[in-house]
């Protein structure tokens, strides 16, 4: 297994829509120049499940494509900025900083400032779509800026009134201490959700900062005394009924509280299922193996599977007792 499987050689690619049922007829519009349409479908879906309806469409459209107009529907704006982001991240590629050009960067930077643009418009327009300050988060990581820019921004995202688990996803990984957070800045974020969670999927932030957390002190962090630290607390046995609770309240919250959305339940489950595939619990992976099916998400699983992320799930499906897919 390579910790850096997402930057190795190109392996045969999955859905990049993860399953998601919304971007083919999305495309569709975008091609027939509908943008009344493509709104419409775009204001309909829950808040998570807007932010990855814009990924599928902005990994499967050609960049740069013709949109439809922003005046065909109020949250254009939102949909304009939220696949520029996507084609500025393309732009630039996925590679590490040292394997990046500054032509990649410079285009990726003048589609990003694009994108900032049309998002800022739409932060006017719509401003209660939290799913567009997502996508503010996540253009400001490409960009930089100010610290004070990023509390305006989550000001701005709480004020929607809307719980948006990508969107605290994009906070989480704003503060991450790869991108210049800290641990606890971003467990911060987790641990909050985790308070009064509006679903059980909510919890996944907290399996997520551990996977970030483990990402950045094996791969990433040259402080020997932190590592070491990190190892103990992984293999005590603390971590372990701690990660096992996280899991039991997970599953008593699904019977407890309101539903996931579609896009909810699939990113709680991925991420789940890579925490315990990290961590060797071959009883708690499984049932979110089966819970993920046919729609495995590219993160977090790049992170040890690279492109090839379908073969990997297979394989431990594999080992789980399930058939392959």
């Amino acid at each position: 297994m390579s910790l850096f499987g997402l930057f190795g050689k190109k392996q045969p690619a999955f859905d990049p829509a993860e399953g998601d049922p919304n971007v083919a007829p999305g495309l569709g519009f975008i091609e027939a120049g509908d943008g009344a349409a493509l709104g419409a479908l775009y204001v309909d879906l829950p808040p998570a499940d807007r932010v990855h309806f814009i990924d599928g469409v902005g990994l499967l459209t050609e960049i740069a494509a013709p949109l439809p107009p922003l005046g065909a529907h109020p949250a254009m704006p939102a949909i304009q900025g939220g696949l520029c982001y996507i084609w500025a991240h393309r732009l630039r590629g996925y590679a590490t900083a040292d394997r990046t050009s500054d032509g990649q960067v410079m285009d990726m930077a003048e589609m990003a400032f694009h994108a900032q643009d049309l998002l800022a418009e739409a932060a006017r327009q719509t401003p209660g779509d939290s799913a567009l300050h997502a996508f503010r988060i996540r253009a400001m990581m490409l960009t930089g800026g100010e610290e004070d820019a990023f509390d305006a921004i989550c000001a701005d995202l709480k004020a929607t009134g809307e719980a948006n688990l990508l969107a605290e996803m994009a906070r989480l990984n704003f503060l991450t201490t790869k991108w210049g957070g800290s641990h606890e800045q971003m467990y911060g974020v987790a641990d909050a959700a985790a308070a009064n969670p509006p679903n059980a999927a909510f919890l996944a932030l907290s399996a997520r900062a551990w996977i970030e957390e483990w990402l950045y002190e094996t791969a990433m962090n040259d402080d020997a005394e932190e590592k070491a630290a990190f190892r103990a607390r992984r293999d005590s046995d603390d971590f372990r009924a701690g990660i096992a609770a996280l899991d039991d309240r997970f599953h008593a919250l699904l019977a407890g509280l309101p539903a996931p959305s579609r896009v909810e339940r699939q990113v709680a489950h991925n991420n789940f299922a890579m925490l315990f595939h990290l961590n060797a619990d071959k009883a708690r992976l499984k049932p979110h193996l089966e819970a993920i099916g046919s729609a495995p998400m590219s993160m977090p699983w790049g992170y040890v599977f690279g492109e090839n992320v379908p073969k990997g799930l297979n394989k431990l499906r594999k080992a789980a007792g399930l058939p392959q897919l």
